[in-house]
Order: C-alpha cells, then sequence, then structure tokens
C-alpha cells in the first residue's frame, strides 16, 4: 500500500472511530441535502456519505465540505466505476464508499490516496477488501442477513478487520452492533426519515442527537 494511502486509511480510521457512526444521504435531489447535513453536524455527527445517487450530490459534497469545515468528513457513496472515483476526486471527496468490491476501482482511489469504505457481505468478499487496501468494510445489507449475529460472526472469524454495517440497520439496534465488535455503523432511511424530501429537520435533530449520544459510548 502506498504511504499516502495508508496515512490516509489511517486518518480516516481515527476519525471514524471517534464518530463511530457514517451518516448516508440519499435523495431524489440534493434541494434539501445542506440543511439535513447542518442538523446532522449539529448533532454531532461529523461523517456524512452522500450517495452518488443522488441528482448534484457531486456540487453538494463541494459545497458540505465548504460550509461544514475540516472537523467534517464528506464523502461519496455509491461510488461504482473509475469515472465516478475521478468525479468524486474532483469534488473534493474525503472518502468513497463503494457497494461491491472492485480491484480496479480500489486501486483507482489509491493513485489518489482516497480512503475507501469497500462494501462487502460474505467473510470472503470482507477479506478480499481489505487485502485490497480497503481503510475499512461495509458489511451489507446486513439487515437481511442476520443482522448483529452475522456480523458478531464475521468479526470472530475477521477480528482485525474494521467492519461497518450498514443497510437494514433499526437505531435501537445501534448499540447492539457496536456491542457485537462493529467499528461503526451506518445509518441511513431510519436516521435521516423524510428530511430530504422536505420533512421535519426537528425530527432528524432528536434522532441524530439520540444517536450521537448513544455512539459516544463506543468513542
Amino acid at each position: 500500500m502506498r504511504p499516502a494511502l495508508k496515512k490516509q486509511n489511517i486518518r480516516f480510521r481515527e476519525r471514524l472511530a471517534a464518530a463511530r457512526v457514517i451518516a448516508m444521504l440519499r435523495g431524489d435531489d440534493a434541494e434539501f441535502l445542506p440543511d439535513a447535513a447542518q442538523v446532522l453536524y449539529d448533532c454531532g455527527l461529523r461523517v456524512i456519505e452522500v450517495s452518488l445517487a443522488t441528482p448534484g450530490s457531486l456540487d453538494a459534497i463541494g459545497l458540505l465540505r465548504q460550509e461544514l469545515g475540516p472537523d467534517t468528513m464528506v464523502g461519496a457513496g455509491a461510488v461504482r466505476t473509475l469515472s465516478d472515483v475521478d468525479s468524486c476526486v474532483s469534488a473534493g471527496a474525503d472518502f468513497l464508499a463503494t457497494p461491491t468490491v472492485s480491484a480496479e476501482l480500489l486501486d483507482r482511489a489509491r493513485l489518489f490516496g482516497l480512503p475507501v469504505a469497500c462494501g462487502a457481505l460474505t467473510p470472503t468478499e470482507v477479506d478480499s477488501a481489505w487485502r485490497l487496501g480497503a481503510a475499512v468494510v461495509k458489511v451489507l445489507p446486513v439487515g437481511p442477513v442476520g443482522g448483529v449475529s452475522y456480523v458478531q460472526a464475521v468479526h470472530a472469524s475477521l477480528p482485525e478487520i474494521p467492519l461497518v454495517p450498514a443497510c437494514g440497520i433499526e437505531l435501537d439496534e445501534v448499540d447492539s452492533y457496536l456491542g457485537a465488535g462493529a467499528f461503526a455503523v451506518g445509518a441511513g432511511c431510519q436516521l435521516i426519515g423524510d428530511a430530504l424530501s422536505g420533512g421535519r429537520l426537528d425530527e432528524l435533530g432528536h434522532r441524530a442527537s439520540q444517536l450521537a449520544t448513544l455512539a459516544a459510548k463506543f468513542a
């Protein structure tokens, strides 16, 4: 692994270890992304992932990095192609998140020293992602395959790999996942609710504050 990437991977893990949560934003458009991200920031959630499936996501990533400041990591989710990597670099993303294991994508990110939260599910995929240079491994979709017990079993087999379960996690399960050995969790629609479609930001703030308080116990 290149020294620059190794350093960035360690930095990303250090920041994520302090947060224990990646707040994942995906909407029909980017109109309400800045407001929702500001609420997350104000509540103490400082690692934010914006899905490329959201129209206008790349512009939003650049805007959030400017508005939220250097104590927040703003990454891009749903990264699947080499051109996605290049676009995310141009947008100033702090990290990438993928839904699958792609050696060529990880190689491309390595060229830019950009950490990757690499998506995987089976132990073989998790191990492959780690060996290919992922900063952390996103276990997804974890809900349909056994939830907490599945993460606990994978962690027991591969204890050195930082696992970030995502997709299908209820907020009241977060402490169970972290207690089972998860390095962090990815919190998406259960956290965000309808905030990205003009819904109530005060309700988002309530959920985010509760989640930040819970996660702080494991930081």
